[in-house]
């Protein structure tokens, strides 16, 4: 009995490992891809991709990682094959009539959409995406299907597949257009339509594993009417917050789509610099995807724990390991951050061939810091058992910005979104927090151990940003590539510091420096410091 239950967690932690490897190489190629596609197609074709690609970015969240988590739990719940099958075909049925319902949606209505952008030129860009929708059943069905066999290894594969396929279609159409007589907006219906192409290669692969691994079942049981009721129901209410918080940035970008061109046409700039402002800002969407990598990277891996204790009772424990999640997630997506905002100047240039916007990039790669703590939350309380307000805290946020964006845009340019962003994220955090333990905060005040983690921050931008300004002031001239150097000797700076600062100010226990990377290699640091 013991080995097959020690058999049963192994298989799930390979299967954890194998998601997060997958999870981890997708979110690193989508914001890497980026940078290649701006310098290929300018501000003004980043714009036109970027104002659409929050559809592509909801649809990615319902196919990848709201729905197959629900559809996972369903099958998770039955043992026999043949009740999975039907499961999966019921969850499917409901699936397609919303997939096509918001197929419908974006492609009959892309006009409206456009119109309400401020744009109508983007009415095939937004035409082209709706048909990613159309694979949402499929993708989603049969990946809950193997995730709730435990077998992640599709998923995975499917989820890389089609990323790589994406970003040789988009990089591909980019280059094109520099040889060609395409339009921005000829080139960004092409460049979407990545994302079908996509779905095709993910359902491929995903077929190709259905056919191997999926049992014939010739008795499938008979459609429950009552049954197919409720899991519909049950989509509606777990399978829909699960896609919500899944896809929080997406959403608040797509805010920014309805709200930052209008904007700016409303405070009398141009349509030709309006779009290119809107590219400029939209710069600040690659640092952001690699921040949070970088500050959920690490804590995600204690999270396990807490369903455990929670589920055991355990109180004390919990606490603690929460208190634990918090501290890495502050710290790290703290770091990334502050020390963002203090090489911007230098890695705006390496990567965007200049400067514009330097101090907008600056102020909304704080989301980092806010948008990571907002997730381990999230994460903490669905420990637990409370659903609904981590969702409702997430539609205040985006209400708050849809509303105000606009008016903010046309009185202080960009930055104005740049701030709304960051409020918006704030009080997404504040409303989520009323639903946590207070002494799990009240550690964070003991022993200034707050206070600490701000000088450290503090300190760490201060030295990276003087030392990478001081080596500028050496060197005869600029160019993309003495950027680039600087940056990469200022992270190193910034990092050789804060790994120094947590050492001396023992911001981390030693249970929490076993969650980080590479631990043996910054042990005989710790020795020494």
């Amino acid at each position: 009995m013991s080995n097959t239950v020690g058999k049963h967690q192994n298989h799930m932690m390979r299967g954890a490992v194998i998601l997060s490897v997958a999870a981890f190489i997708t979110k690193v190629l989508s914001a890497i891809y980026k940078v290649p596609f701006q310098n290929l197609t300018g501000d003004e074709g980043f714009y036109v991709y970027q104002q659409v690609y929050p559809f592509y970015g909801i649809a990615v969240a319902l196919a990848l990682n709201g729905l197959p988590l629900f559809v996972s739990k369903l099958i998770a719940e039955e043992k026999d094959p043949a009740m999975q099958q039907s499961i999966a075909k019921q969850v499917g049925v409901w699936l397609t009539l919303g997939s096509i319902s918001l197929f419908a949606v974006f492609f009959l209505g892309a006009s409206w959409l456009a119109e309400q952008m401020g744009d109508p030129e983007l009415l095939p860009v937004i035409q082209s995406v709706s048909f990613i929708y159309l694979f949402i059943p499929f993708l989603s069905s049969v990946r809950g299907y193997f995730q709730g066999n435990l077998d992640m290894v599709p998923t995975g594969i499917s989820q890389v597949g089609e990323q790589v396929a994406r970003i040789a279609v988009l990089l591909g159409v980019a280059y094109l257009f520099t040889i060609t007589d395409w339009t921005v907006y000829e080139m960004g219906t092409f460049a979407i339509s990545s994302s079908w192409v996509a779905g095709v290669i993910g359902s491929v692969i995903l077929l190709g594993y259905a056919l191997k691994r999926i049992e014939k079942t010739p008795n499938l049981q008979p459609v429950d009417k009552k049954k197919f009721l409720k899991i519909g129901k049950r989509l509606a209410v777990e399978g829909l917050p699960l896609t919500a918080m899944s896809s929080m940035m997406v959403l608040f970008q797509l805010m920014d789509s309805f709200t930052i061109y209008n904007g700016l046409l409303d405070s009398g700039v141009s349509e030709e610099l309006s779009m290119s402002l809107k590219g400029i800002y939209d710069r600040g969407q690659p640092f952001v995807q690699l921040g949070l990598v970088v500050g959920l990277g690490i804590s995600t891996s204690a999270l396990p724990l807490l369903r455990k204790y929670r589920q055991e009772k355990k109180e004390v424990e919990w606490q603690n390991s929460t208190f634990s999640v918090l501290n890495l997630t502050l710290l790290f997506s703290g770091a990334a951050s502050i020390g963002l905002v203090a090489v911007m100047p230098w890695i705006n240039e390496a990567l965007f061939s200049d400067k514009m916007g330097t101090d907008v990039l600056q102020v909304y790669v704080l989301s980092i810091i806010f948008a990571s703590l907002v997730s381990t939350t999230h994460s903490v309380i669905q420990s637990g058992t409370e659903k609904l307000m981590p969702v409702l805290a997430l539609i205040i946020g985006l209400v708050f910005k849809a509303s105000l964006n606009r008016l903010a845009v046309m009185y202080m340019g960009i930055i104005g979104s740049s701030y709304l962003t960051i409020l918006a994220l704030l009080i997404v955090l504040v409303l989520m927090n009323l639903q946590m333990p207070r002494t799990v905060w009240h550690r964070f005040l003991n022993e200034w151990k707050i206070v600490k983690m701000l000088f450290v921050l503090a300190v760490m931008g201060i030295v990276t940003y003087l030392s990478m300004l001081g080596l500028s002031q050496l060197l005869p001239h600029s160019s993309r590539l003495i950027s680039l150097m600087l940056t990469l000797v200022g992270t190193g700076i910034g990092g050789f510091v804060f790994l120094i600062g947590l050492i001396r100010l023992d911001l981390l226990s030693e249970q929490e420096w076993r969650y980080i990377p590479f631990k043996k290699l910054m042990d005989p640091l710790r020795k020494k410091f």
